[in-house]
């Protein structure tokens, strides 16, 4: 059967956010490299369907890759045995890295079967998937060149991939018809402007911003304001300049800083302190996430205790790229995954430096359950609205 998808990927270094035909979905972004797929029982394919994110094994084989073969994905990598692999926080390029390929169709061709048997109310044996994708590098990592050889990843690919549910299998063939990549940060300014349908946007995102200001503001206030973005991920933090729309290219830059770097030593003192099990990334951050597990106060403890470094080396670079655009900003706006654990320690100190006489600039701290979700939903805005034309005028 044939199938078409509009996708917005954002592509983290802890997570992927994909949403599908106006449908999120979240996976830890990570694999693992089983010899030959799990245990099979005897449940009806049909009723392990529902689950299937949960428990994604997958066969890919991609030109596009290094090699194919067997990969479980995301929370069932974490479950598994098996070490699971990440992007490393401290090297690697997220255009030149097999991650995002294997997770993005992996996720993508999961979505697909649940879809078809949503549709159809059975599973077929084979899809052929067609997408047009919008995503996004980080804005240190992005240049146009590495832009058009992260999407040509996509468009150039033969992509086929095996997906087992249970005992069944259903192959999925992915063509990329159209596939933009664009730096992090840009889309941000789409989710903090505009709303799904493309009206200005008015929630409780602003609350605590106007709250401080004594303010009742929506998104067309932020239409026109020089913003400095401070975009906290796992192994980068990107810092771009925007005013209204347009990026200043003179400060179009991050650092490779991230929460991720505090996690991996939060680790090292967990293994000293509370327990000698060997806890990978995902793993940690499922404890922090989980209040009821019996490591959550641990693990929290020991990442506020890690990030002191992290947090003074973000302040310092926002300190640093403020005087040098003459302190011309109009508002600090901090997001990202990053951002939630950090706030303790980093809003006081991007308060006053915000507060300074010579700088006198407001500060958009992005409440938690948006913070991870501004990459993926401003890119589901820019998918919708400027991809068509764009797809148009390119592939003329």
């Amino acid at each position: 059967m044939k199938m078409n998808f509009k996708v917005a990927n954002d592509n983290g270094n802890s997570e992927q956010a994909l949403i599908v035909n106006g449908d999120l979905y979240r996976q830890p972004n990570t694999y693992a490299l089983p010899n030959k797929p799990s245990f099979e029982d005897n449940t009806e394919p049909h009723k392990l369907v529902d689950g299937l994110l949960e428990e994604l094994q997958v066969d890919i084989q991609s030109d596009s890759m290094n090699f194919g073969g067997l990969y479980f994905i995301g929370r069932k990598a974490i479950k598994s045995k098996h070490v699971s692999h990440t992007m490393s926080v401290e090297s690697e390029t997220k255009y030149e890295h097999d991650l995002p390929m294997i997770t993005t169709l992996g996720n993508l061709s999961a979505v697909a079967v649940q879809q078809a048997f949503k549709n159809k109310k059975e599973i077929p044996k084979e899809i052929n998937l067609t997408v047009d994708m919008a995503t996004a590098l980080p804005v240190n990592q992005w240049t146009r060149e590495n832009a058009d050889k992260f999407a040509k990843k996509f468009t150039e690919g033969f992509h086929t991939v095996i997906v087992y549910i249970g005992h069944q299998k259903v192959k999925v063939s992915l063509n990329f018809e159209y596939v933009k990549v664009i730096p992090e940060g840009t889309p941000v300014l789409f989710t903090l402007i505009e709303d799904q349908e493309g009206n200005y946007r008015s929630d409780d995102l602003f609350e605590e911003f106007n709250w401080e200001y004594k303010k009742e503001v929506d998104g067309e206030y932020f239409q026109g304001k020089r913003i400095k973005h401070v975009d906290i991920g796992d192994g980068t933090t990107d810092t771009p300049l925007t005013v209204g729309w347009e990026y200043d290219r003179d400060f179009v830059n991050g650092i490779s800083t991230g929460i991720g770097h505090s996690i991996n030593k939060a680790i090292e003192l967990f293994k000293e302190e509370v327990s000698s099990i060997n806890v990978s990334r995902q793993q940690f951050i499922d404890y922090i996430k989980d209040t009821g597990h019996k490591y959550h106060d641990d693990t929290v403890r020991l990442l506020k205790q890690s990030m002191r470094s992290e947090v003074q080396t973000i302040f310092s670079h926002i300190q640093d790229e403020v005087k040098r655009a003459s302190n011309e900003v109009d508002v600090l706006c901090v997001y990202g995954g990053g951002s939630i654990m950090m706030k303790d320690h980093l809003y006081p100190m991007l308060k006053k430096l915000c507060d300074r006489s010579e700088l006198q600039a407001e500060l958009l701290w992005v409440p938690e359950k948006y913070a991870p979700l501004m990459n993926v939903n401003g890119l589901n805005i820019f998918l919708k609205t400027v991809l068509p034309e764009l797809k148009k005028k390119e592939l003329a």
